[in-house]
C-alpha cells in the first residue's frame, strides 16, 4: 500500500521539478534575447516593480501580485521588456543581476521610486565587454 502511494508522489515531484527547470531556462532565454543587440558602452535598465505589501515578502515573493514584475529596458527591445510577472522573491532578482554581469554588464547606479501602492527599483547597467 505504501509503495502505491509513493509512486504518484515521485511522479508529481519529478513533474514539478521539470516544470520549474524549464521555467528558469525560459526566463534566461528572455533575458538573453532582450540584451543580445546591446553593444559595448550601451546602458540597460532592469526594473523591479513590487506592490508595497511585497516589500515584506522578499523571500517567498507574491506571484499573484498583478502589478509586480521584473522588466529589462535596452531602448531596442520594444515588446520584449517583461522578464516575469509577479514577484517570486529577491533570489530571482539576484539571478538576473548575476546573469547581466556574466554577459559583460557592470552595475552603474541603483535608485528607487516609491508611489502610493508600488515600490520601483531601477538597476542601471553599462555594457563593458563584447
Amino acid at each position: 500500500m505504501q509503495y502505491q502511494m509513493e509512486k504518484p508522489m515521485r511522479f508529481t515531484l519529478i513533474f514539478y521539478s521539470i516544470i520549474f527547470t524549464l521555467t528558469g531556462f525560459s526566463q534566461q532565454t528572455k533575458l538573453t534575447d532582450a540584451i543580445s543587440k546591446c553593444k559595448k558602452g550601451e546602458y540597460v535598465i532592469m526594473e523591479v516593480r513590487m506592490q508595497l505589501e511585497d516589500e515584506f515578502q522578499t523571500i517567498e515573493g507574491n506571484e499573484a501580485a498583478n502589478l509586480s514584475r521584473v522588466a529589462i529596458f535596452t531602448g531596442k527591445n520594444k515588446n520584449n521588456e517583461l522578464l516575469s510577472r509577479g514577484f517570486s522573491g529577491y533570489n530571482q532578482v539576484v539571478q538576473y543581476l548575476n546573469q547581466l554581469e556574466n554577459f559583460g554588464f557592470v552595475l552603474n547606479q541603483t535608485y528607487s521610486i516609491k508611489g502610493n501602492s508600488l515600490l520601483i527599483t531601477h538597476y542601471v547597467f553599462r555594457k563593458q565587454k563584447r
